[in-house]
């Protein structure tokens, strides 16, 4: 579907939302809500569009395709909302068909960093339904090249993360060992050698000690490595000081008013348990549907890097969206 088609698309939707959704219009989500559940929906079409813009600029694209069709597999997985969902595979499969236009073949120079990043697309654009094996083939013999700590900046298997900029590179390690393993490259570790150094991980820093978001983030994709992105729920037992910390840090993060931090939060502490039942939860939705910018982003709307726009975006959208019902993870 070409930006023009979408954009037809997105008109047709929003005139049949108000004639069949009126119905939505003045329902809370909640009792005492400020917002309705069609406020709801229209921030979710809206964060989609914004993002489905960013993945239409050349440069952006060509830079961020990868990650950028990750984006769109992720919503289209797990949203609740059908519609929403149907509508980020549409749009995801549209821009995969044109990752695959400008990813032909694996340049002969690519170095480990080029290899990653074209697992990370060659696998979203498969999940969007356009597969490549010989492509898959080729990055199998190209990434056979360079050595598992090229990849993952530690071996795994040998050592833990390295003490300088130890969350950084475990943060790395886990999305990076968990792709290759889901797209059945072999680089010499897998995900569960990077999974057995979390002890070495805590006991997290205090708040105020420099390292919070790094350790936040580092939370974050352990919970996004560990259960598919969001595809599963996980028992709070399971990562019991992970989940302390967030839960320990949620009212700040709230008050932060960082929509790219509080969409990662809210989108852990849901794949722990929490609902929307918990005023917290309600309150940190409320702040996110309140902080979208006209253009449908999340974030400083002045900032130039491509990059913080978009993900800002998806991880406000990751944190307002309701999941699908998820089945609860075994321990690991």
């Amino acid at each position: 579907m070409s930006a023009v088609k979408l954009a037809a698309a997105a008109a047709l939707a929003a005139a049949a939302f108000v004639i069949g959704g009126s119905w939505r219009e003045h329902r809370p989500l909640w009792p005492g809500a400020r917002f309705t559940a069609a406020d709801h929906e229209r921030a979710l079409r809206r964060g989609l569009f914004f993002l489905y813009a960013a993945a239409s600029q050349r440069d952006t694209f060509r830079e961020w395709g990868h990650d950028l069709l990750s984006a769109f597999v992720n919503i289209a997985a797990t949203n609740a909302d059908r519609e929403i969902s149907d509508l980020a595979w549409r749009m995801g499969h549209e821009r995969a068909m044109a990752w695959r236009g400008l990813n032909r073949e694996v340049p002969a120079n690519a170095d480990a960093d080029d290899i990653a990043n074209l697992v990370y697309g060659s696998d979203a654009a498969e999940a969007l339904g356009v597969p490549d094996r010989p492509f898959h083939d080729a990055l199998v013999r190209a990434a056979s090249r360079f050595s598992t700590a090229d990849y993952l900046g530690f071996d795994p298997r040998r050592e833990p993360p390295p003490a300088q900029s130890r969350y950084e590179i475990f943060q790395d390690a886990l999305i990076g060992a968990y792709t290759f393993d889901h797209y059945d490259v072999p680089i010499g570790a897998r995900y569960t050698d990077v999974l057995r150094w979390l002890p070495a991980m805590h006991p997290y820093p205090a708040r105020g000690s420099g390292l919070y978001y790094r350790s936040v983030y580092t939370i974050t994709h352990v919970v996004y490595t560990y259960n598919g992105y969001n595809q599963y729920r996980i028992a709070p037992k399971c990562f019991p000081d992970e989940f302390a910390y967030l839960n320990a840090n949620f009212e700040q993060a709230i008050a932060d008013n960082d929509p790219e931090t509080l969409g990662e939060y809210l989108d852990t502490l849901q794949a722990f348990g929490l609902t929307w039942a918990d005023s917290r939860m309600r309150r940190a939705v409320e702040s996110l549907l309140a902080a979208q910018n006209p253009d449908g982003s999340w974030g400083n709307p002045k900032e130039s890097d491509p990059y913080t726009r978009y993900h800002s975006t998806w991880t406000a959208l990751d944190g307002i969206q309701q999941y699908r019902a998820r089945a609860v993870l075994p321990c690991p």
